[in-house]
This record gives structure tokens, sequence and C-alpha cells, in this order.
């Protein structure tokens, strides 16, 4: 193999080269790395800064002075700041006492060009201050507070320190770098000038490694060549390319990862939007971040406009849902498996499972929450009818025992009183009293037993419109007698259902607001409303009485209370059993006059309960 000195000079020479070149470009990267890095970092900076700007501005603007220096020193903290306080643009303090520069000297770091950005953007940062010393390394920001709406007149400075351990510690490492890369290539160079011919043995040495490089890289050693320059460019134009190849291979990794990264994600999506669980992410602060489909369907909202707004307006239904969330946020405490009610928009009672998850940094602070919702409306009110059903049923039976004794005794003594009715005519007026006396007690035992005994259904379909049109005509000659209007309105609706058990309790509802209705004459008028929603069967009894005051309203439903002096206060008792025997619902709807009773039943009859629980 042919060797001679020039050629070692100039592949030294070119080696010389390439530690420069790979210096320059670790270099490079240090402080392309670096200047990332203290981007980044500012870019935290400005928005930490910009937020505790947001959150001053309303005392700011409303010149509380305490106000705005309380704010800054529970919410400095928050964000992470050293300090935080606002000055004037000559530097002088105006509020927030932890910091206090002399005057003038807040803006000393700040050349033109910061000064420029800050009155141009609202926003500046100073030159680091002890750039090389972590403990004690600082940024100052600027951010300009602006007192008109359409961002113009700036008149004050909010003023934050924050520490940068993590810049000093890169520009550290960079100094380091650049004091060994520098000091290594001096040496490498002078080693070079003041030992040349030494430095021919490891060139040899080289050439040999170069060899058995090549024996690696070919089983066959290669074709022999007569120019050791050209054989170790040709041995690293192999090494090159084979690294290359291992480049196209870590990238084809790359890709596959990547796409496997996007599959998860879209899995992940469709999960969330297929969830009949509601949904809701926030942010650290409260803001939505995500809402799935369910979670709108549960709260009846758009919430396409919802990302970034705060929990509390997009869902303020409920101030207990909303304690769980800050609960969640503030402190990382997790809500599982709860209640609670929520109020719509139109009204409308959801009761809502509920569970609130914080999601926890490594610190175990809180970096955001999961808001789990289900609706258990439908279960909780199945669950209220089955309890009020065996209520009733209890309440039945015991009323069934007391009515049975109560009939025995008085047809003893409604016989006995018929026996003396005529035999002496002095006390026929006692006996008289004492029959119509015992009468009605017998009337009132017997709807007693009528509302204790068990009502067996006898299920069939019927139009529902068509058999209160009938009920109607046939109480049409009590009403005009008494002056009250009836009208029927709605659409035919077929209910499978118990036609007799239905027929007495609207009867009864009706008759209830004929009574009502006596002493008004011919300003009465009773309105009955017949129609189908949400695959239920809805009746409105309305009147234009005296309705019903505020004290009774939760008591019309209880046996024998009444407002009636000849009432057995059992008519809305046998109406409430006989709906809720069909697993409907009967309700007092709130009027501003008269009194409006809304009866709900199932279409297809009632469903036997079952026990749900959400997840």
């Amino acid at each position: 193999m042919f060797s001679k000195e020039a050629p070692a000079r100039l592949f030294l020479s070119f080696l010389v080269l390439v530690l420069v070149l790979v210096n320059a470009q670790s270099l490079q990267l240090s402080s392309h790395s670096r200047e990332l890095l203290t981007a980044s970092f500012e870019e935290g900076f400005e928005l930490r800064a910009r937020l505790l700007a947001d959150e001053l501005s309303g005392a700011w603007e409303g010149r509380e002075a305490s106000v705005a220096t309380e704010l800054l020193a529970e919410r400095a903290p928050a964000h992470r700041f050293r300090s935080a306080c606002v000055l004037d643009w000559d530097g002088r303090l105006l509020t927030g006492g932890s910091c206090d520069p002399a005057r003038g000297e807040a803006f000393d770091r700040l050349d033109h060009q910061q000064k420029r950005r800050l009155v141009e953007e609202g926003w500046a940062m100073a030159a680091i201050s002890s750039p090389y010393e972590v403990e004690k390394a600082e940024a100052s920001g600027y951010v300009a507070l602006r007192r008109d709406s359409d961002g113009q007149g700036s008149y004050a400075v909010l003023r934050v320190v924050m520490r940068a351990p993590s810049i000093a510690e890169a520009n550290r490492r960079f100094r380091a770098t650049l004091i060994y890369q520098v000091s290594g290539l001096s040496l490498v160079l002078l080693a070079i000038l003041l030992f040349f011919h030494s430095l021919v043995a490891p060139h040899r040495r080289l050439v040999a490694e170069a060899r058995s490089v090549a024996t690696e890289l070919s089983p066959d050693g290669g074709a022999p060549v007569n120019d050791e320059a050209q054989f170790l460019l040709e041995t690293f134009q192999e090494v090159v390319a084979r690294l290359k190849q291992k480049e196209q291979e870590l990238l084809a990794l790359h890709r596959l990862e990547k796409t496997r990264a996007d599959e998860t994600e879209a899995l992940a999506s469709d999960i969330i939007r297929s969830m009949t669980t509601g949904l809701v992410s926030l942010d650290p602060s409260g803001h939505v971040v995500l809402v799935n489909p369910a979670a709108e369907r549960i709260f009846g909202i758009d919430t396409s406009n919802a990302r970034g707004r705060l929990f509390h307006e997009v869902f303020p239904g409920s101030a207990e849902l909303g304690r769980m969330v800050d609960e969640a946020l503030l402190r990382g405490t997790y809500q599982l498996r709860g209640q609670t009610r929520y109020g719509l928009v139109e009204g409308r009672i959801l009761h809502l499972g509920v569970s609130v998850i914080p999601l926890l940094s490594p610190q175990e602070t809180p970096k955001g929450a999961l808001c789990l919702v289900a609706d258990l409306t439908e279960v909780v009110e199945l669950r209220e009818r089955v309890f009020l059903k065996e209520n009733l049923a209890r309440l039945g039976e015991t009323a069934a025992g007391i009515a049975h004794e109560f009939r025995n005794g008085l047809a003893t003594i409604l016989g006995n009183a018929r026996l003396l009715k005529g035999s002496n005519p002095s006390s026929e007026p006692i006996v008289e009293a004492l029959v119509v006396e015992s009468q009605s007690l017998a009337r009132i035992v017997s709807e007693l037993l009528q509302f204790a005994r068990p009502e067996p259904l006898r299920l069939e379909t019927f139009d529902l419109k068509a058999l209160v049109s009938e009920l109607l005509e046939e109480l049409r000659p009590r009403a005009a007698e008494a002056g009250v209007l009836l009208s029927l309105e709605g659409d035919a609706v077929g209910l499978d259902a118990d036609e007799t058990l239905i027929r007495k309790a609207l009867s009864n509802l009706v008759v209830n607001a004929l009574e009502a209705l006596e002493e008004i004459g011919e300003s009465g008028r009773v309105d009955v409303e017949v129609r189908e929603a949400s695959g239920l069967a809805l009746v409105r009894v309305r009147d234009n009485g005296p309705g019903i005051d505020a004290p009774h309203r939760a008591k019309i439903f209880t046996p024998f209370f009444t407002l009636k002096e000849k009432g057995t206060g059992l008519g809305l008792s046998v109406v409430q059993k006989i709906v809720v025997t069909h697993n409907g619902t009967v309700e007092l709807e709130e009027t501003s006059s008269g009194a409006s009773f809304v009866v709900k039943l199932p279409l297809r009859g009632p469903a036997s309960f079952e026990s749900e629980d959400w997840l």
C-alpha cells in the first residue's frame, strides 16, 4: 500500500476540518437548544404574566389599589412568580408590595427594542440576571396594562419576577461545552503542529482500523487499493451509507409509531364520542376543554362554543356540581358516584349521577379534571313511584282494617236507629239526625274501603280523548246547572291502561274542579287538554277557581285532607293511587290563578321496576 507524507498531511488536514465542523455544529446545536429553551421559557413566562394581568385588570381599572395588592399577593405565587407589582412608566411603585425597585431602575435592563416591544405588543422580558447562577438566576417580565377597551392607552406596567434555574443551567452547560470544545480543539491542533511525526503512527493505526471496519462491512475485505486516502474515504463513505440506511429504518419505525399513535388517538376520540355517560374535560383553571355528545344530550344544550369557557358558565344548573368541580381542581379531591339535582333552563329538574376525577401531575397537584355525568332522572322517579306504591299499599291495609271495624258498628247503629224511627214522635228529630249521620259515616267508610281495596288492572287499549269526551258529556248537565263551561282540546291518544280506573281518576279531577267553581257561577270554566309527548299520555285539567294556597299544596294528596266542609279528603288520594298503579304521575302545576292538575301515563301500560346503576 502506497504511503507518503503528503497524503498524511492531506488526511490530517481533512481530519482537522472534520473536527472543526463537528465542533461548530455541536456548538450551533447547543446554542440553538439554549435559544429554544429560552424562547419556551419566555413564552410560558409571558402566558403566566398575561393571565395574572387579566386577573388584575378588574381591580386595577377600578383603581382599587388595596384589592389589587391583595390579589397580587395571593395570585403571584400561584403563577410561580417570586414577586409582582404594578409600576408607572417612570418605574415608580403603584401597588403590590412584593417588589420595590428604585426610581428609574425598573426598566434599565430593557434595551430600546424591548421597550418598543413593550409599548407595541404589551410585553417584554429583560435580560436574565445572574444568568449562570442556578440559585440566583431571575427573569423580569413586563406587561402593559391598558385602560381602553380597544387595547390603546397603556398607563401602567405589571412587573413580575420569576426564577429561571433552567435557563441558568443551560447557560452553564453551554459555557462549559464551549470551553471544553474550544480547549479540546486547540489541544488537537497544537498536538498536530508539535507532534506531526508522532501522529503518523496513529494514522497508520487508523488505516488498520479502517481495514478492520472494511472487513466487517465486506467479508472478502473488498478490492485492494494503493492509496490510503482513497481507502479511508471509501471506508468512510461506506460507513455513512450504512448509517443512512439505519436512519431510513429508524424513520420507517418512527412513521409506524406515529401511525399507531394517530390510530390510538382516533380510537380514544371514538370511544369518548360513543360513550353513553356524559364527559366534560376541564383545564386547571376550570375552563371547558371537551364535551362529548352524551353530555350535550343530558344537559340539552349545544356546547359548540363551550370550549374555553368556565364550567360554571356552561353548566349553571347545580351549585353542588360546581362545588364538586372546584374541590377537584383546587384540592385534588375525588368525588365518586355522587348524586345531585340539576335545573334545566326550561325548569325541568334532572337527577344526575356524578363522578369528578382530578387529573394529577407527578407532584400530586391538580392539572385538570374529568367530570362524568349520568342521567338518573327516570331511575329516581321510578324509585319514588315504587316507594309511593308501597306506602299506599301499607296505608290501604291499615285503612281497610279500620274501615271494616267501623262498618260493622255503623251497621248496628243504623239498624237500631231505623227501628226507633216512628216509635216515639218526640224523639223523631233525634232519631232522624242519628240516621243521617250514620249514613254519612257509612259513605265515608265505603270510600275508605274503596281507597284501601287493591285495584287489579284490566289493561286494554282505548282512545283517551274519546273517554274524556264521554266523561265531560256526562258531567255537562251538572256543569250547566252551576254555570260552568267545560271544554276539551287535543288529539286522539291510544292508551294501554285500565279504562274504568282511568275514568274514575279523571272524573274525580273534573268533579273537584266543578265543586271549586260552584261559587263563581257564570264565569266558571274547566279546560281539559289531552295530548301525547315523549312516549307519555298527558291529561291537564285546569280551572279558573280560587286555586290552592301554598301552605296546602304539599298536603292535597294526603288521605282525609280536605278544604271542603262535606268532603272526605279521599278524592285526590284515589286519583294518585290509580295513576301510580299505572306507573304514572299526577302533579299540581304552578299557575297564576286557579288550579291545574296534570296526569302523565305511559302509553304502553305500566312497566315493571328494574334497579339500575350508572357508570
